[in-house]
């Protein structure tokens, strides 16, 4: 299955907010997310990824495509950058119908080496981001009455591995505040849901460990196959997932 067979036709969903859009899974799923017709918004603590993926966003829009896209800077531990990226995407879409929750950092340490300042850190874009960029859109998909939330866990987050303490807590605490969620709008048609990917071919990935890396990237899965399952999830949510849900995807 390739992003160009992954297209739908349904219409419900206009308007997509992608965290860590500017390289690896958040790219991608913003790239086939604009294939299906969303207007996208890349958000990415980086301008240079960020221009790079709405140039490309264009290229889609010069085959006939109707998709609008923007980039916004933002660090989403910040919850005064994350109210920006809500408020621009409102002022140039009004909405929000979809929220990627995908910006994510990693360390390789042993729990005894890690520092306060990488736990921090990784806690705080890992899991603080996801709650503060979810809080900001909540109110808007409440009073419309719908919304789709996937929360970009990992394999190490249903599972501990040694020397990421600090990424599995991240991680395991993405897929609690998936399930509680759920239950809180479970009366709505919000639909959250959680997908855990294993490894995965990616910048990140490699920055971890370059030897393990160079060593096993072509066993790794890729960015676009995530991807596809994310959009997958957001489109088929009520035919093959449902809200709560945790789902794997493994090579």
């Amino acid at each position: 299955m390739n992003g160009q067979a992954l297209r739908y036709s349904i219409n419900m969903y206009k308007t997509a907010i992608i965290t860590g859009a500017g390289r690896g899974i958040g790219k991608e799923t913003a790239l086939l997310l604009a294939k299906n017709d969303l207007n996208i918004v890349v958000c990415s603590r980086t301008q240079g990824e960020i221009d790079s993926v709405i140039k490309e966003i264009k290229k889609l829009n010069n085959n006939n495509n109707n998709n609008n896209a923007i980039g916004v800077k933002c660090d989403v531990s910040n919850p005064l950058e994350v109210s920006q990226l809500v408020q621009k995407t409102i002022d140039c879409f009004e909405g929000v119908d979809v929220l990627v929750n995908n910006a994510g950092i990693a360390f390789i340490s042993k729990l005894i080496d890690t520092s306060e300042e990488q736990w921090d850190k990784t806690i705080d874009i890992n899991l603080k981001g996801t709650f503060l960029c979810t809080k900001a859109v909540l109110p808007l998909m409440l009073r419309k009455g719908s919304g789709v939330i996937i929360n970009v866990s990992s394999g190490a987050g249903k599972m501990g591995f040694p020397n990421i303490s600090a990424y599995c807590a991240s991680k395991f605490g993405m897929i609690g505040l998936t399930e509680s969620l759920a239950w809180e709008v479970s009366d709505t048609n919000i639909i959250v849901m959680a997908i855990c990917p294993g490894e995965v071919n990616t910048r990140m990935q490699e920055d971890l460990d370059k030897d393990y890396y160079r060593e096993n990237k072509n066993k790794m899965l890729k960015p676009e196959q995530i991807a596809q399952r994310i959009v997958e999830m957001i489109f088929n949510n009520r035919h093959k997932y449902i809200s709560g849900q945790s789902v794997i995807i493994d090579t």
